[in-house]
């Protein structure tokens, strides 16, 4: 398993980044640490910061062999044990984070959460029901403001779209892990809390002989970096709103470099074809 090409990139800057990755002799992953909707910092990093260091440090950990359901307990006890008091808080303050692993070993994909992953010309994405509703709703809000006369620079300095679905967006963390499977919006995260094994998605790669990890910073993946690059630069360009092309929960705000922080991790995972 070797490194073609990876590149990460915060939103608005490398200080605040809360993507991740690692690659080790078993195991590849990218992380993402989700957006905070409290004001609460461990130290000078942000949850969704510490969430990713401390996934990052407890994957290069785990044992080769391990399966899918043992990684989930493992990678859970981490987060659990890295701040215990958050626990006890509402689920908005828990350290989160999403996380697509490849298993060398197993030659498997674990989606834990809406990070994507593309092999054999076909890309993998989980998007979050409760994600794709909100979305909707703040896309028809910033259209009705444009509507009305408000200016696209005036909605890149305050997205009025967000602005009114933030509170569902704090609200939809305690659907975070729920077992309760009459829940149709229920969606995995690395947080601490138990993982339905069942919300998590494997893929087999058997047939793969490159892979690509990515955060769902890009709005589409293609087979190398620069192409994805290529389509992000584009799309900010003509939507900046990001309400028709890349209809998402939050714009491309005035200053900073993207809608979202990003990482591409692009891998051979069989030797011979180096």
């Amino acid at each position: 398993m070797h490194i073609i090409e990876v590149f990460t990139k915060g939103k608005h800057s490398e200080a605040a980044n809360e993507d991740g990755w690692i690659v080790t002799n078993d195991f590849a992953a990218v992380i993402d640490g989700s957006t905070s909707k409290v004001e609460f910092r461990i130290g000078n990093k942000s949850k969704g910061q510490f969430a990713t260091e401390t996934i990052r440090e407890a994957i290069s950990h785990l044992p080769s062999n391990i399966s899918m359901s043992e990684a989930l307990l493992y990678l859970t006890e981490a987060l659990a044990s890295a701040v215990p008091d958050l626990l006890h808080k509402e689920a908005a303050y828990r350290l989160t984070c999403s996380a697509v692993i490849f298993s060398k070993q197993r030659k498997e994909l674990w989606f834990i959460g809406d990070c994507q992953s593309r092999f054999c010309g076909i890309t993998h994405t989980h998007p979050k029901l409760i994600d794709t509703l909100l979305t909707q709703i703040r896309c028809d809000i910033v259209k009705y403001a444009l509507k009305k006369g408000y200016s696209t620079n005036e909605l890149l300095k305050n997205d009025i779209g967000r602005n009114f679905i933030f509170n569902e967006l704090r609200e939809q963390c305690h659907f975070q892990n729920d077992t309760n499977p009459a829940n149709i919006f229920r969606y995995p995260v690395l947080d601490g809390t138990p993982i339905p094994p069942e919300l998590v998605s494997v893929v087999s790669v058997s047939d793969a002989k490159q892979l690509i990890l990515a955060s769902d910073g890009y709005p589409r993946l293609f087979d190398t970096l620069q192409e994805s690059e290529d389509y992000l630069e584009r799309v900010l360009s003509q939507d900046p709103l990001c309400i028709h092309e890349n209809p998402a929960t939050k714009c491309l705000i005035e200053g900073n470099s993207s809608f979202d922080d990003r990482t591409f991790l692009r891998l051979s995972i069989n030797d011979s074809t180096l």
